[in-house]
């Protein structure tokens, strides 16, 4: 069998990979390779520094609170008015990923691993699984650092991993010192490495470039303890979380073993064997290594609330896209305050491709230099970064048929969308970057003067099949990227014509890609310099190559901080979690229930920061909770992630939400508020409220209000300092209520609502409200006669009650039930659907509890008293006192992984009211306890250790014998195989 030259073996099977042959390169200057390395070094910190920022030196905090500081009820604090938002594009970061990192370095602190979040979306898993990458080497500074400084300080290591890494991996294969450390910035600037920053992604990812250099170790020694580097660098990746990352750096690192040993071993099936080997053994050490929360993690994930991940060949990224991998910001940018917001279907973090317009010419230029490149770099390590990349290409900008086959696998395409491959994709890119730099950096050798005629005419030969390839390579490119900007200008131009007003897009478009044509040309300069002084016989031109070889890292930086520093987060301080009014009313009226964001207000898993219980949350939650909660009525999750209330106001008086214990709503000062309507009299016309001019109305009706209603008369945005104060008095002049709300908008379709917590008043008592904006200019608002039209919300008998009104509206929910309560009988239904929907029907008591299956004896009907004497993380102690037999019904969605015992004996966990729990109780006083232990962590703990142990006995062995080899060497040879 013929294999192509990148495939052939050595000469000599015992070295695998010689070093190329002078005939194809030289070394680089000494001069150019002593000062090169440290313009690189030089912009790699400028990167890091300028790009994070005042956050390293404590001045601000490098996460987007200040997103989080203009939503309820953060927005309604003076102290943030001023505050803006410069990436909306984060939410994720500020509203799930930091609250549960801040809880477990709270629980940490003080002693407790807490392995359940028992603040958000009922409770779920939180350091038993690595959703939250809790046990990422990369997360330590949460641990040990003051919470608002440590996120600057995750970034700053995963800069510094991604880089070390790509360092090493190139390296191994032979790259020189500055190219090696350019592709790590390249690699560090890349699309999902920029974008993804503030969640776990990136510190996964940050240990793709380690997982290839852990592989080329083994291909190239073939030592157990590579093995062990390998499952290190694995273990680090799934401890991070987010395993669509790590499934792509398997999938891509496997076939690059099997690549690089076939084009190393090829015939020597003992060393290809040995070295498959090796790899599987670090993959199964990474995940026994992990097990204590990999196990745990697939016992949840199965029992997971997962809807609407599925994935079609359609689901890919627009070739538009592909323009922000030379110009970041020439679809939009991510500032809603700016001028061109981002505009393409898919959303800037899924869709944003950049990898640097200079790195892409040397990235051309690696393709470009095909026969240097193969000879330069170790068998098919060449050949296989090119064709990956462009099966990559293919896969996430193509989709099609290539991608439908992909999809068709059960695992990695069919349920996650290929856009989150770019990390593979950037990984592959800086590599290419790399390597071009290095075949550029090397002296071509002068042609031969004498020789065989043969052998000259086959070099004019391979000259003109080069300089055909080199062709082809650059023309195809520059037609692939005319068309790409072709298709983004025509995005731009529909965009730009439905939303009217001339060209703005098209123009922002035109500018962004003018500007990255510019770097383009300039590293086209560069690289031409280099590429034909490289080639001069009198070795002259050093400092041309130097200029040129330095100016290159220096674009790359460049841009790059072009892209992250409106990009990455630098927030004030004070935004960092602030307690608020709202914060501390819950705090002390919660007790042992929880709330709800009903609209708009404390939303996603927020909570989490402050350790108070919430019924929704953004997070994975139980199957049966997401369907219960999202039975409540509408769509009560809009992903599988986002566990809410539909509809807000509109379903707070759900049975289902009673039984679901959540005692409060919370939603914005701005939103609609239930009650008895109060409407005004006929209008006839407009007046307008001036500013710091009071207006004193009578409330229309007598009796409790939970708000009164203003109609605006025009459409008007108003700043964030302008707001609308109204004081509500009573018949004797007494202050009753007070609210102080922005004003934010006036829209003449809905009424301006200022809700007020009045609900102690007298049936018969007559309010009159006093009402003064604070703003520049005077609201115009519907009148009667000359006098505002003023609308009122009163109170009724559905349930709820307007407990408290400060930055935002608390809601109490008086037909709650206890989260811990008794049960008297059950109610038998096995079927889910129905099982809801009795839920839904509000024809069940306090006292009955509903049970997926039939019990083994049934209760006495006895009654009983409860109390939750003791709550953690991760235990519930209830006290109860039964007089003849029931049920504690425990609302806690902790179906899976929890245990329960009375009075200190293994007792069984019925699934009750379909999501939650309940405990057959027999008569008298008794102790419950309910612990979570994560589902198979025993084990998983035992695998772990029993790992630990072995890859440090591993590294440790080949440490010694290594000692051994050097103390002996004169002595004869040592074993190897460590």
């Amino acid at each position: 069998m013929v294999l192509p030259r990148a495939l052939t073996p050595p000469a000599d099977p015992d070295t695998p990979d010689p070093a190329p042959q002078q005939a194809v390169r030289t070394s680089p200057p000494r001069r150019l390779d002593r000062i090169l390395p440290v313009v690189v070094l030089l912009a790699i910190a400028g990167f890091a520094m300028i790009g994070i920022g005042s956050p390293l030196f404590g001045q601000s905090t490098f996460a987007s609170t200040n997103e989080m500081a203009g939503t309820s009820p953060y927005s309604e604090v003076p102290e943030f008015a001023d505050v803006r938002a410069t990436n909306n594009y984060l939410d994720d970061t500020w509203d799930s990923a930091l609250p549960n990192t801040i809880l477990f370095a709270d629980q940490l602190r003080e002693g407790n691993i807490a392995a359940w979040n028992p603040y958000t979306a009922g409770g779920v898993p939180l350091g038993s699984t690595p959703n939250y990458a809790l046990a990422s080497p990369l997360t330590v500074p949460f641990y040990v650092l003051p919470l608002w400084y440590a996120p600057g300080i995750v970034k700053l290591l995963e800069i510094i991993v991604a880089v070390g890494g790509m360092y090493l991996f190139l390296r191994r294969l032979r790259i020189g010192t500055a190219p090696a450390l350019l592709g790590g910035l390249v690699y560090a600037s890349s699309a999902f490495m920029v974008v993804w920053t503030g969640w776990p992604q990136t510190r996964v990812a940050a240990f793709i470039p380690a997982i290839f250099w852990a592989v080329e170790l083994i291909v190239q020694n073939r030592r157990l303890r590579d093995a062990a580097v390998l499952a290190l660098a694995l273990a680090a990746m799934i401890f991070g979380g987010f395993p669509a990352v790590t499934g792509y750096t398997v999938a891509t690192g496997g076939l690059y073993l099997l690549v690089r040993l076939l084009a190393t071993y090829w015939g020597q099936w003992r060393q290809l064997l040995s070295g498959l080997g090796l790899a599987v053994g670090g993959v199964v050490g990474a995940v026994l290594l992990t097990a204590i929360q990999l196990v745990p993690w697939v016992v949840f994930m199965n029992s997971a609330y997962v809807v609407g991940r599925g994935q079609t060949p359609g689901d890919h990224l627009d070739l538009p896209s592909l323009v922000t991998m030379i110009s970041p910001w020439a679809l939009g940018t991510v500032n809603p305050y700016g001028d061109i917001y981002w505009y393409l279907p898919d959303n800037l973090v899924e869709s944003m491709s950049y990898i640097g317009a200079a790195s892409l010419v040397l990235v051309v230029s690696a393709v470009a230099m095909a026969r240097r490149g193969r000879a330069a770099l170790p068998q098919a390590a060449w050949l296989f970064l090119v064709i990956s990349t462009a099966v990559w290409l293919v896969l996430i900008y193509g989709g099609g048929f290539p991608l439908k086959v992909a999809q068709s696998l059960p695992f990695l395409f069919s349920d996650n969308f290929v856009g989150r491959s770019r990390c593979i994709l950037g990984f592959l890119l800086a590599a290419l970057a790399a390597v071009g730099l290095d075949l550029l950096l090397r002296r071509r050798a002068a042609a031969r003067e004498d020789g065989p005629d043969a052998a000259d005419a086959a070099a004019r030969r391979r000259r003109r099949w080069g300089l055909a390839w080199v062709a082809l390579v650059w023309g195809s490119v520059a037609a692939a990227g005319l068309f790409v900007f072709q298709d983004a200008r025509r995005q731009a131009y529909l965009v730009d014509k439905l939303s009217g007003g001339g060209s703005p897009r098209l123009d922002k478009l035109t500018n962004e890609f003018g500007l990255a044509g510019l770097i383009v040309l300039m590293a086209l300069a560069c690289a031409a310099a280099l590429w034909w002084q490289g080639g001069r016989e009198d070795g002259r031109g050093g400092r041309l190559r130097l200029v040129a070889a330095a100016v290159l890292p220096v674009l790359v930086a460049g841009q790059a901080l072009y892209f992250v520093v409106p990009y990455w987060p630098r927030s004030p301080k004070s935004t960092f979690y602030p307690v608020t009014d709202v914060h501390t009313f819950l705090g002390t009226h919660e007790g042992t229930d929880r709330f709800a964001s009903l609209h708009g207000s404390m939303t996603r898993s927020v909570e989490s920061a402050y350790e108070l219980r919430a019924a929704t949350g953004h997070t994975f939650a139980s199957r049966e909770y997401g369907e219960l909660i999202r039975s409540t009525g509408g769509k009560g999750a809009a992903s599988s992630t986002t566990i809410a209330v539909a509809g807000g106001m509109n379903f707070a008086t759900s049975p289902t939400l009673d039984r679901m214990s959540i005692r409060y709503g919370v939603s914005t000062l701005d939103s609609p508020v239930p009650g008895a309507p109060r409407p005004a009299p006929a209008t006839t016309g407009v007046t307008t409220l001036m500013p710091e001019t009071p207006v004193t109305l009578p409330v229309p009706g007598t009796g409790p209000i939970r708000a009164v209603q203003l109609q605006p008369a025009e459409d008007l945005r108003w700043a964030p300092t302008e707001r609308l104060e109204a004081v509500l008095t009573d018949e004797t002049g007494r202050e009753v209520a007070r609210t102080d709300r922005r004003i934010d908008r006036t829209n003449t379709t809905r009424p301006t609502t200022i809700p007020l917590a009045a609900e102690g008043v007298a049936p018969d008592a007559r309010l009159s409200v006093k009402i003064t904006v604070h703003a520049s200019q005077g609201i115009k608002v519907n009148a009667v006669g000359n006098a505002p039209a003023l609308a009122a919300v009163g109170a009724q008998d559905d349930g709820l009650k307007m407990a408290f009104v400060g930055d935002a509206t608390v809601i109490e929910r008086t037909k709650a039930l206890p989260r811990a309560r008794w049960a008297s009988t059950a109610v038998v239904e096995p079927d889910g659907a129905r099982r809801m929907e009795l839920l839904r029907s509000g024809t069940l008591t306090a006292d009955q509890v509903v049970l997926d299956h039939r019990p083994r004896s049934e209760a006495a009907g006895g009654t009983g008293d409860v109390k939750i004497t003791e709550e953690g993380t991760d235990a519930t102690e209830v006290t109860v006192t039964a007089r003849g037999s029931g049920y504690l019904v425990l609302t806690d969605p902790i179906q899976t992984g929890w245990t329960v015992t009375v009075d200190g004996t293994p007792a069984t966990l019925l699934n009750a009211d379909h999501a939650f729990v309940a405990v057959e109780i027999p008569d008298g006083s008794h102790t419950v306890r309910f612990q979570y232990s994560s589902p198979g962590g025993g084990i998983g703990g035992w695998l772990s250790l029993a790992a630990a142990l072995a890859i440090v006995a591993v590294l440790v062995g080949g440490a010694v014998r290594d000692r051994r080899r050097r103390a002996l060497r004169s002595s004869g040879p040592v074993p190897t195989d460590l």
